[in-house]
């Protein structure tokens, strides 16, 4: 077992994975118990409105993402080192682009705000929350700075700008929840601005977008762009799992499903801490066409999951009456959920470190097809569990 660690945690580029994986684990870890204690403050059916609220929109400006994200990465660190001058003018032309597809979401949500508050939360006079979760979406714009700052390799920046969104708006939603749902995602919201401020002060004091010389960005967004936008919904599916089972059930049985996803959620922070090293790792051994070795990296990585697969599901069996009686009473008919999505959370483990040495191989359509199998089988299990409730 220490082989497998030490072996994963070597070199340059696991060492980065494990910086970005850090920032990113403990941000989750406090926006994994702000969302607890939220819960608690609101009860099942208002956490089921605010859940159903953040990830609806959360997710639709992934509908209008169209590939911008990793194609800022790619190009950014593609161009940086000799074509300086065509990084400006491509990180302005999606600039343009991005802003054009948010504005066109905001009036659409504003537009029919009513219809989405009827939709999904069954109550039209809740429009004023589409309001608050308008200003969320439009506030998710600024997580393209963080893409940029990844194009440039400044990985602490990078790490820094993930820790400070998820923690800042975990942590400003847990301290206006006795407010109700309407602050808590505003204040949610501004996660996403105060997390990227030092990325754009980056932005702008590199003055990036000035140092320009015109190209034809359109191909790159035709031939890359698209075809990673389609890939990046069907990764994006899970996010949208409580806003469509909340089309076909009460909002007091989607604040126990909420509440127990949370902890299936949580479940994923392990193989994604472990891929974040194996995904580096592996793309590395790749271009050295050393397929052996990232098959080997590969089975490590499930050695060292294995065991902490076997010690959680022993640990759900073993702790989750006592757990709930001792400290989640309110939420005990969500008992039944937890176990079940909790376990098969650990089970998809594997498909997330499998899916990430896929990715590291450039089997990025193959990753995408797993990826999507994992989010629909988790919907109908979902489904399943809340229809015998």
């Amino acid at each position: 077992m220490k082989k497998a660690v030490s072996s994963l945690w070597k070199g340059e580029l696991a060492r980065t994975g494990s910086l970005i994986f850090l920032a990113s684990l403990s941000a989750n870890l406090i926006l994994f118990f702000a969302n607890l204690f939220i819960s608690e403050i609101l009860g099942a059916e208002q956490f089921g409105i605010f859940k159903t609220v953040e990830y609806l929109f959360a997710f639709l400006p992934v509908l209008i993402e169209l590939g911008i994200n990793v194609s800022l990465v790619k190009y950014i660190a593609q161009f940086k080192s000799r074509n300086k001058e065509k990084v400006g003018y491509l990180i302005k032309w999606f600039l343009k682009l991005k802003v054009f597809s948010y504005s066109i979401l905001i009036a659409f949500i504003l537009i029919f705000r009513e219809q989405i508050a009827l939709f999904f939360l069954k109550d039209i006079s809740l429009s004023y929350l589409v309001l608050a979760g308008t200003l969320l979406a439009a506030m998710t714009f600024f997580i393209v700075f963080q893409f940029i700052v990844l194009g440039f390799h400044k990985f602490k920046l990078f790490a820094l700008s993930q820790f400070l969104t998820l923690s800042i708006s975990g942590f400003l939603g847990a301290l206006l929840s006795h407010l109700g749902i309407f602050y808590i995602i505003v204040g949610w919201s501004f996660g996403y601005l105060i997390g990227n401020l030092f990325n754009l002060k980056f932005f702008f004091k590199e003055r990036i977008i000035k140092k320009s010389r015109e190209f034809d960005v359109s191909k790159i967004f035709l031939k890359f762009s698209l075809p990673m936008y389609f890939i990046g919904i069907t990764t994006s599916l899970v996010a949208i799992t409580v806003p469509i089972l909340s089309l076909f059930f009460s909002r007091e049985l989607i604040g126990y499903f909420s509440f127990a996803f949370i902890f299936y959620l949580a479940t994923l922070l392990i193989p994604g801490s472990i891929s974040s090293v194996v995904f580096p790792k592996v793309s590395e051994l790749n271009g050295f066409k050393r397929y052996k070795d990232a098959k080997n990296i590969l089975r490590k990585a499930f050695s060292l999951y294995s065991f902490v697969a076997l010690i959680g599901i022993i640990l759900v069996f073993l702790i989750s009456d006592w757990l709930f009686n001792s400290f989640f009473e309110s939420y005990l008919p969500s008992l039944l959920m937890f176990k079940i999505l909790v376990i098969f959370g650990l089970i998809f483990g594997f498909n997330i470190i499998y899916t990430n040495y896929l990715q590291g191989l450039g089997k990025v359509k193959r990753f995408a097809l797993l990826i999507l199998l994992q989010n629909i089988l988790l919907f109908v299990i979902s489904f399943a569990l809340l229809k015998i409730m």
